[in-house]
Protein backbone atom coordinates (compact mmCIF):
# COMPACT_ATOMS: atom_id res chain seq x y z
CA UNK A 1 0.00 0.00 0.00
CA UNK A 2 1.13 3.27 -0.69
CA UNK A 3 1.21 6.25 1.50
CA UNK A 4 1.79 10.18 0.54
CA UNK A 5 5.29 11.20 1.78
CA UNK A 6 6.02 14.12 3.53
CA UNK A 7 8.54 15.59 1.08
CA UNK A 8 7.86 20.12 0.29
CA UNK A 9 5.97 20.77 -2.54
CA UNK A 10 7.14 20.66 -5.82
CA UNK A 11 6.01 21.66 -9.79
CA UNK A 12 6.27 18.85 -12.59
CA UNK A 13 6.76 19.46 -15.96
CA UNK A 14 6.12 16.88 -19.20
CA UNK A 15 7.40 17.28 -22.70
CA UNK A 16 6.44 15.74 -25.70
CA UNK A 17 9.30 14.90 -27.76
CA UNK A 18 8.57 13.11 -30.91
CA UNK A 19 12.03 10.85 -31.62
CA UNK A 20 13.60 11.61 -35.38
CA UNK A 21 12.68 7.67 -36.05
CA UNK A 22 10.27 5.29 -34.78
CA UNK A 23 11.54 3.28 -31.74
CA UNK A 24 10.45 -0.83 -31.93
CA UNK A 25 9.05 -0.13 -28.49
CA UNK A 26 5.37 -0.89 -27.07
CA UNK A 27 2.70 1.51 -26.90
CA UNK A 28 2.75 2.85 -22.90
CA UNK A 29 5.88 1.13 -22.29
CA UNK A 30 6.95 3.30 -18.99
CA UNK A 31 10.95 3.78 -18.05
CA UNK A 32 11.51 5.48 -14.41
CA UNK A 33 15.08 6.46 -13.87
CA UNK A 34 15.81 7.87 -10.05
CA UNK A 35 19.30 10.20 -9.95
CA UNK A 36 21.64 9.72 -7.32
CA UNK A 37 20.78 12.52 -4.10
CA UNK A 38 22.41 12.91 -0.70
CA UNK A 39 19.10 11.13 1.58
CA UNK A 40 20.03 13.41 4.60
CA UNK A 41 19.33 16.13 2.29
CA UNK A 42 16.02 17.67 2.94
CA UNK A 43 14.83 17.52 -0.78
CA UNK A 44 12.76 15.57 -3.26
CA UNK A 45 14.86 12.78 -5.31
CA UNK A 46 15.25 13.99 -9.06
CA UNK A 47 13.42 11.37 -11.27
CA UNK A 48 12.71 11.42 -15.15
CA UNK A 49 10.19 9.18 -16.24
CA UNK A 50 9.41 8.18 -19.77
CA UNK A 51 6.37 6.79 -21.60
CA UNK A 52 6.69 5.91 -25.07
CA UNK A 53 3.57 6.52 -27.21
CA UNK A 54 3.37 4.96 -30.94
CA UNK A 55 1.05 6.74 -33.60
CA UNK A 56 0.63 6.75 -37.09
CA UNK A 57 0.82 9.49 -39.54
CA UNK A 58 2.24 10.99 -43.26
CA UNK A 59 5.96 9.52 -43.85
CA UNK A 60 8.39 11.27 -45.40
CA UNK A 61 8.77 8.61 -47.96
CA UNK A 62 5.30 8.90 -48.47
CA UNK A 63 5.79 12.77 -49.43
CA UNK A 64 8.80 12.24 -51.46
CA UNK A 65 7.49 9.31 -53.44
CA UNK A 66 3.87 11.82 -54.05
CA UNK A 67 6.89 14.75 -55.10
CA UNK A 68 8.62 11.95 -57.11
CA UNK A 69 5.46 11.74 -59.14
CA UNK A 70 3.88 15.46 -58.78
CA UNK A 71 7.54 15.91 -60.72
CA UNK A 72 7.07 13.45 -63.06
CA UNK A 73 3.67 14.65 -64.66
CA UNK A 74 5.03 18.17 -64.66
CA UNK A 75 7.66 16.64 -67.05
CA UNK A 76 5.49 14.60 -69.09
CA UNK A 77 3.20 17.93 -69.51
CA UNK A 78 0.11 16.01 -67.64
CA UNK A 79 -1.52 17.18 -64.65
CA UNK A 80 -1.21 14.99 -61.55
CA UNK A 81 -3.66 12.06 -60.66
CA UNK A 82 -5.21 12.59 -57.29
CA UNK A 83 -4.96 8.86 -57.40
CA UNK A 84 -1.87 8.05 -57.91
CA UNK A 85 -0.94 6.68 -54.84
CA UNK A 86 -3.02 5.32 -52.40
CA UNK A 87 -3.19 6.51 -48.88
CA UNK A 88 -2.43 3.39 -46.82
CA UNK A 89 0.76 3.12 -48.56
CA UNK A 90 1.57 6.93 -46.98
CA UNK A 91 1.79 6.04 -43.65
CA UNK A 92 4.70 5.49 -41.15
CA UNK A 93 4.97 5.23 -37.13
CA UNK A 94 5.99 7.90 -34.64
CA UNK A 95 7.08 7.56 -31.09
CA UNK A 96 6.33 10.40 -29.08
CA UNK A 97 7.58 10.07 -25.55
CA UNK A 98 5.71 11.91 -22.48
CA UNK A 99 8.91 12.81 -20.56
CA UNK A 100 7.99 14.19 -16.74
CA UNK A 101 10.49 15.44 -14.62
CA UNK A 102 10.77 17.89 -11.71
CA UNK A 103 10.72 21.58 -12.62
CA UNK A 104 13.66 22.17 -11.26
CA UNK A 105 16.35 24.80 -12.65
CA UNK A 106 18.79 27.22 -12.18
CA UNK A 107 18.02 30.81 -12.47
CA UNK A 108 19.77 32.33 -15.48
CA UNK A 109 21.04 29.32 -16.61
CA UNK A 110 20.67 30.34 -20.24
CA UNK A 111 22.40 33.35 -20.14
CA UNK A 112 24.98 31.68 -17.93
CA UNK A 113 25.96 29.12 -20.45
CA UNK A 114 25.57 31.07 -23.77
CA UNK A 115 22.84 28.67 -25.56
CA UNK A 116 19.88 26.88 -23.92
CA UNK A 117 21.63 23.27 -24.94
CA UNK A 118 24.72 23.67 -23.29
CA UNK A 119 23.04 24.06 -19.56
CA UNK A 120 23.65 20.95 -17.57
CA UNK A 121 20.93 18.02 -17.69
CA UNK A 122 21.33 18.20 -13.22
CA UNK A 123 19.92 22.37 -13.49
CA UNK A 124 17.72 22.15 -16.89
CA UNK A 125 14.38 19.86 -16.79
CA UNK A 126 14.14 19.97 -20.81
CA UNK A 127 17.82 19.04 -21.22
CA UNK A 128 17.77 16.26 -18.16
CA UNK A 129 14.74 14.68 -20.18
CA UNK A 130 16.39 14.80 -23.26
CA UNK A 131 19.53 13.51 -21.62
CA UNK A 132 17.74 10.23 -19.95
CA UNK A 133 15.74 9.52 -23.97
CA UNK A 134 19.23 9.51 -25.55
CA UNK A 135 20.96 7.33 -22.30
CA UNK A 136 17.96 4.76 -22.99
CA UNK A 137 18.11 4.59 -26.67
CA UNK A 138 21.78 4.06 -25.97
CA UNK A 139 21.05 1.15 -23.71
CA UNK A 140 17.82 -0.41 -25.99
CA UNK A 141 20.35 -0.03 -29.22
CA UNK A 142 23.04 -2.05 -27.59
CA UNK A 143 20.94 -4.51 -26.34
CA UNK A 144 19.05 -5.73 -29.00
CA UNK A 145 21.25 -4.40 -31.64
CA UNK A 146 18.89 -2.09 -33.28
CA UNK A 147 20.78 0.28 -35.80
CA UNK A 148 18.54 2.98 -34.48
CA UNK A 149 19.55 6.63 -34.45
CA UNK A 150 20.22 8.41 -30.49
CA UNK A 151 17.74 11.66 -30.24
CA UNK A 152 20.11 14.68 -29.35
CA UNK A 153 18.65 18.54 -28.92
CA UNK A 154 18.80 19.04 -32.70
CA UNK A 155 17.28 16.50 -33.82
CA UNK A 156 13.98 16.81 -32.05
CA UNK A 157 11.62 19.75 -32.41
CA UNK A 158 12.05 22.25 -32.91
CA UNK A 159 8.69 22.61 -31.29
CA UNK A 160 8.25 20.93 -28.04
CA UNK A 161 4.67 20.84 -26.24
CA UNK A 162 4.79 20.86 -22.20
CA UNK A 163 2.26 20.72 -19.44
CA UNK A 164 2.86 21.89 -16.15
CA UNK A 165 1.38 20.01 -12.67
CA UNK A 166 1.24 19.45 -9.19
CA UNK A 167 3.51 16.92 -7.71
CA UNK A 168 2.29 14.03 -5.26
CA UNK A 169 4.72 12.06 -4.20
CA UNK A 170 4.50 8.42 -2.73
CA UNK A 171 6.87 6.01 -1.21
CA UNK A 172 5.71 1.99 -0.96
CA UNK A 173 6.01 0.92 3.05
CA UNK A 174 9.37 -0.29 2.67
CA UNK A 175 10.76 2.47 1.74
CA UNK A 176 11.52 1.55 -1.67
CA UNK A 177 10.40 2.73 -5.26
CA UNK A 178 9.46 6.18 -4.84
CA UNK A 179 6.93 7.26 -7.49
CA UNK A 180 4.38 10.31 -8.18
CA UNK A 181 0.85 10.97 -8.24
CA UNK A 182 -0.51 13.81 -10.81
CA UNK A 183 -3.97 14.53 -9.90
CA UNK A 184 -4.43 17.84 -12.56
CA UNK A 185 -2.22 18.63 -15.23
CA UNK A 186 -2.73 22.69 -15.77
CA UNK A 187 -1.00 24.93 -17.96
CA UNK A 188 1.03 24.16 -20.71
CA UNK A 189 2.64 25.71 -23.76
CA UNK A 190 4.95 24.94 -26.70
CA UNK A 191 8.24 25.70 -26.33
CA UNK A 192 10.97 27.05 -29.19
CA UNK A 193 14.16 24.88 -29.36
CA UNK A 194 17.34 26.89 -30.21
CA UNK A 195 17.47 25.23 -34.06
CA UNK A 196 15.20 25.22 -36.88
CA UNK A 197 16.35 21.45 -38.21
CA UNK A 198 13.18 21.21 -40.38
CA UNK A 199 14.28 18.31 -42.36
CA UNK A 200 11.70 19.45 -45.10
CA UNK A 201 12.90 22.69 -46.21
CA UNK A 202 16.69 23.54 -47.26
CA UNK A 203 19.28 24.34 -44.78
CA UNK A 204 21.35 26.60 -47.03
CA UNK A 205 21.05 29.87 -48.89
CA UNK A 206 19.27 29.74 -52.34
CA UNK A 207 21.83 29.41 -55.18
CA UNK A 208 22.52 32.78 -57.27
CA UNK A 209 23.51 33.03 -60.79
CA UNK A 210 26.96 34.92 -59.81
CA UNK A 211 27.60 31.44 -58.02
CA UNK A 212 28.55 29.49 -60.81
CA UNK A 213 32.07 30.47 -61.71
CA UNK A 214 32.53 29.11 -57.72
CA UNK A 215 30.53 25.93 -57.80
CA UNK A 216 32.49 25.16 -61.50
CA UNK A 217 36.15 25.73 -59.55
CA UNK A 218 35.13 23.21 -56.50
CA UNK A 219 34.09 21.17 -58.76
CA UNK A 220 37.60 21.61 -60.59
CA UNK A 221 39.08 20.70 -56.93
CA UNK A 222 36.87 18.14 -56.28
CA UNK A 223 37.27 15.84 -59.49
CA UNK A 224 41.42 16.30 -58.88
CA UNK A 225 40.61 15.26 -54.87
CA UNK A 226 42.48 18.63 -54.19
CA UNK A 227 43.04 18.14 -50.20
CA UNK A 228 42.12 22.35 -50.24
CA UNK A 229 38.25 21.40 -51.15
CA UNK A 230 38.28 17.81 -49.09
CA UNK A 231 39.12 19.80 -45.74
CA UNK A 232 36.31 22.18 -46.79
CA UNK A 233 33.92 19.45 -47.41
CA UNK A 234 34.76 17.79 -44.13
CA UNK A 235 34.47 20.80 -42.07
CA UNK A 236 30.65 21.43 -43.40
CA UNK A 237 30.03 17.84 -42.55
CA UNK A 238 30.96 18.73 -38.97
CA UNK A 239 29.55 21.36 -38.95
CA UNK A 240 26.82 19.17 -40.10
CA UNK A 241 27.20 16.75 -37.85
CA UNK A 242 26.80 19.07 -34.83
CA UNK A 243 23.57 21.83 -36.23
CA UNK A 244 22.04 19.41 -38.13
CA UNK A 245 22.37 15.86 -36.74
CA UNK A 246 23.46 16.30 -33.14
CA UNK A 247 26.09 13.55 -33.63
CA UNK A 248 28.55 15.11 -31.32
CA UNK A 249 31.22 11.94 -31.50
CA UNK A 250 30.76 12.67 -35.05
CA UNK A 251 31.74 16.00 -35.53
CA UNK A 252 34.93 16.02 -33.14
CA UNK A 253 36.29 13.25 -35.29
CA UNK A 254 35.53 15.14 -38.45
CA UNK A 255 36.89 18.54 -37.37
CA UNK A 256 39.77 16.55 -36.67
CA UNK A 257 39.51 15.02 -40.17
CA UNK A 258 39.06 18.55 -41.93
CA UNK A 259 42.25 19.99 -39.79
CA UNK A 260 44.44 17.09 -40.92
CA UNK A 261 43.24 17.02 -44.32
CA UNK A 262 43.98 21.06 -44.68
CA UNK A 263 47.54 21.13 -42.72
CA UNK A 264 48.52 18.27 -45.30
CA UNK A 265 47.28 19.81 -48.28
CA UNK A 266 48.82 23.14 -47.37
CA UNK A 267 52.16 22.02 -46.58
CA UNK A 268 52.20 20.00 -49.41
CA UNK A 269 51.33 22.81 -51.67
CA UNK A 270 53.91 25.14 -50.04
CA UNK A 271 56.37 22.48 -51.34
CA UNK A 272 55.55 21.98 -54.24
CA UNK A 273 55.98 26.11 -54.62
CA UNK A 274 59.50 25.85 -52.90
CA UNK A 275 60.34 23.35 -55.52
CA UNK A 276 60.90 20.65 -53.43
CA UNK A 277 61.84 17.21 -54.81
CA UNK A 278 58.40 14.96 -54.30
CA UNK A 279 60.72 11.84 -52.69
CA UNK A 280 62.65 14.53 -50.67
CA UNK A 281 60.10 15.25 -48.06
CA UNK A 282 57.67 12.55 -48.41
CA UNK A 283 59.18 10.98 -45.21
CA UNK A 284 57.36 13.86 -43.45
CA UNK A 285 53.94 13.07 -44.18
CA UNK A 286 54.14 9.61 -42.58
CA UNK A 287 51.31 8.44 -40.94
CA UNK A 288 51.32 9.65 -37.03
CA UNK A 289 53.73 12.23 -37.97
CA UNK A 290 51.32 15.66 -37.73
CA UNK A 291 52.33 17.10 -34.43
CA UNK A 292 55.87 16.81 -35.63
CA UNK A 293 55.41 18.07 -39.13
CA UNK A 294 52.86 20.84 -37.63
CA UNK A 295 55.56 22.09 -35.12
CA UNK A 296 58.63 22.29 -37.13
CA UNK A 297 57.90 22.24 -40.64
CA UNK A 298 55.12 24.93 -40.71
CA UNK A 299 57.25 27.00 -38.55
CA UNK A 300 60.05 27.02 -41.46
CA UNK A 301 58.13 27.63 -43.97
CA UNK A 302 55.74 30.50 -42.49
CA UNK A 303 57.04 31.53 -39.53
CA UNK A 304 54.72 32.12 -36.61
CA UNK A 305 54.04 30.07 -33.73
CA UNK A 306 53.10 26.34 -33.74
CA UNK A 307 54.05 25.06 -30.42
CA UNK A 308 51.10 22.60 -29.17
CA UNK A 309 51.63 23.94 -26.04
CA UNK A 310 50.36 27.35 -23.83
CA UNK A 311 47.56 29.07 -26.30
CA UNK A 312 47.23 30.22 -29.36
CA UNK A 313 45.20 28.86 -32.37
CA UNK A 314 47.56 25.83 -32.94
CA UNK A 315 47.77 25.10 -29.25
CA UNK A 316 43.67 25.38 -28.40
CA UNK A 317 43.72 23.11 -31.70
CA UNK A 318 45.84 20.78 -30.54
CA UNK A 319 44.61 20.17 -27.10
CA UNK A 320 40.88 20.38 -27.73
CA UNK A 321 40.17 19.08 -31.27
CA UNK A 322 43.03 16.51 -32.33
CA UNK A 323 43.53 15.40 -28.69
CA UNK A 324 39.79 15.36 -27.98
CA UNK A 325 39.30 12.90 -31.13
CA UNK A 326 41.93 10.53 -29.77
CA UNK A 327 39.54 10.50 -26.54
CA UNK A 328 35.90 9.45 -28.71
CA UNK A 329 38.19 7.01 -31.62
CA UNK A 330 40.13 5.35 -29.30
CA UNK A 331 38.71 5.57 -26.17
CA UNK A 332 35.21 5.55 -26.73
CA UNK A 333 34.30 8.66 -25.35
CA UNK A 334 30.85 10.65 -25.85
CA UNK A 335 31.39 14.20 -25.82
CA UNK A 336 29.16 17.11 -25.24
CA UNK A 337 27.90 19.41 -27.43
CA UNK A 338 29.90 22.36 -25.91
CA UNK A 339 33.26 20.02 -26.44
CA UNK A 340 31.90 19.39 -30.09
CA UNK A 341 31.18 23.22 -30.38
CA UNK A 342 34.78 24.06 -29.57
CA UNK A 343 36.49 21.49 -31.34
CA UNK A 344 34.61 22.99 -34.68
CA UNK A 345 35.62 26.26 -33.74
CA UNK A 346 39.51 25.50 -32.89
CA UNK A 347 39.51 24.18 -36.33
CA UNK A 348 37.97 27.28 -38.11
CA UNK A 349 40.61 29.29 -35.83
CA UNK A 350 43.11 27.16 -37.26
CA UNK A 351 42.13 27.77 -40.17
CA UNK A 352 42.15 31.39 -40.09
CA UNK A 353 45.57 31.37 -38.87
CA UNK A 354 46.98 29.23 -41.48
CA UNK A 355 45.49 32.06 -44.18
CA UNK A 356 46.91 34.31 -42.15
CA UNK A 357 50.57 33.02 -42.14
CA UNK A 358 50.23 32.47 -45.30
CA UNK A 359 49.28 36.39 -46.56
CA UNK A 360 52.41 37.21 -44.52
CA UNK A 361 54.23 35.10 -46.87
CA UNK A 362 52.82 36.21 -50.09
CA UNK A 363 55.69 37.13 -52.09
CA UNK A 364 57.13 33.77 -50.91
CA UNK A 365 54.33 31.50 -52.24
CA UNK A 366 52.40 34.07 -54.30
CA UNK A 367 51.09 30.23 -56.52
CA UNK A 368 49.70 28.87 -53.19
CA UNK A 369 48.43 32.32 -52.13
CA UNK A 370 46.28 32.86 -55.38
CA UNK A 371 45.69 29.15 -55.26
CA UNK A 372 43.66 29.70 -51.52
CA UNK A 373 43.10 32.72 -50.80
CA UNK A 374 43.02 34.18 -54.36
CA UNK A 375 42.60 37.93 -55.18
CA UNK A 376 38.97 38.46 -53.22
CA UNK A 377 40.40 36.93 -50.01
CA UNK A 378 43.56 39.91 -50.44
CA UNK A 379 41.53 42.28 -50.99
CA UNK A 380 39.50 41.67 -48.12
CA UNK A 381 42.58 41.44 -46.22
CA UNK A 382 43.48 44.36 -47.47
CA UNK A 383 46.89 43.09 -49.05
CA UNK A 384 46.27 42.76 -52.62
CA UNK A 385 49.89 44.92 -53.30
CA UNK A 386 51.38 45.95 -56.25
CA UNK A 387 53.73 42.80 -55.97
CA UNK A 388 50.65 40.39 -56.37
CA UNK A 389 49.09 42.72 -59.18
CA UNK A 390 52.04 42.66 -61.36
CA UNK A 391 52.32 38.65 -60.45
CA UNK A 392 48.89 37.99 -62.07
CA UNK A 393 49.81 39.95 -64.98
CA UNK A 394 53.22 38.86 -65.59
CA UNK A 395 53.62 35.50 -64.56
CA UNK A 396 50.31 33.47 -64.11
CA UNK A 397 49.16 33.57 -67.76
CA UNK A 398 52.28 31.89 -68.85
CA UNK A 399 52.39 28.86 -66.43
CA UNK A 400 50.62 25.75 -66.74
CA UNK A 401 47.58 25.32 -64.16
CA UNK A 402 49.13 25.25 -60.61
CA UNK A 403 46.00 22.95 -59.57
CA UNK A 404 47.23 20.93 -61.92
CA UNK A 405 50.75 20.68 -61.19
CA UNK A 406 50.74 20.80 -57.56
CA UNK A 407 47.97 17.93 -57.65
CA UNK A 408 51.03 15.67 -59.34
CA UNK A 409 53.30 16.77 -57.23
CA UNK A 410 51.00 15.42 -54.57
CA UNK A 411 50.53 12.09 -56.02
CA UNK A 412 53.91 11.82 -56.54
CA UNK A 413 54.87 12.65 -53.37
CA UNK A 414 52.23 9.62 -51.60
CA UNK A 415 53.77 7.24 -54.38
CA UNK A 416 57.36 8.03 -52.92
CA UNK A 417 55.74 7.63 -49.17
CA UNK A 418 53.65 4.34 -49.86
CA UNK A 419 56.76 2.77 -51.89
CA UNK A 420 59.22 3.63 -48.79
CA UNK A 421 61.69 4.91 -50.94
Amino acid sequence: MLERDSIPAARLVRFFITLPEPLAIPDGYTWHKKFDHDPSAESIQQFVNLVFMQSDGMSRQGGALSATFEALSRAKGEPQKDDTLDAADLTGQYTTVMATTLDVKAPDAEAQWGRAQDVPPEIDPFNRCVEEIARFTRSYRAALEAPCLIPTYEKIGPFIPYQMGDFIPVKSEDGEGTGFKVSNWGEGGSMLLDHLNMSDFPAGDQIKPEDAGRIDFYMNMLTQGNPLFLWKERFVEARTALYREGKYGTAVTLSNTASEVLLDGLLSALYWESKKRPEEVAGIFAEGRLARRVKSSFSELLGGNWSLDGTGPVANWFHKCYRLRHRVVHGGYSPTRLEAQTAIDVTLALADYCWDRLVAKKKKFPRVVLMVIAEEGLRKRDKWCHFMRNFVRDVAPVEPSWLDASDAWRSEMYDALLSGD
